[in-house]
């Protein structure tokens, strides 16, 4: 009996290939990093550099490594202006 379901692991594998968990993933951090916790900008800028690098697209990730890392700059000022 063969299961017709692909796996999670093969699900997120898929996503993986084809840039679409780092285009959520860096989207939904970044929306995260602005609002609630500024550390989650540098996953972002993470995605932002992987669908620059394997999938050569170059506005989105420019945009998701932007709003990631100006928050990230942002806090890291705060922070040492405390």
């Amino acid at each position: 009996m063969s299961n017709s379901r692909a796996s999670f692991g093969d699900a997120i594998r898929e996503w993986r290939e084809d840039g679409r968990l780092y285009l959520w993933g860096g989207a939904a951090s970044a929306v995260v990093s602005w609002v609630v916790i500024p550390l989650f900008g540098v996953f972002a800028m993470y995605s932002g550099y992987r669908l620059y690098d394997d999938h050569s697209k170059v506005a989105i990730p420019a945009v998701l490594a932007g709003f990631g890392g100006v928050a990230v700059l942002l806090w890291v000022n705060y922070l040492a202006s405390l």
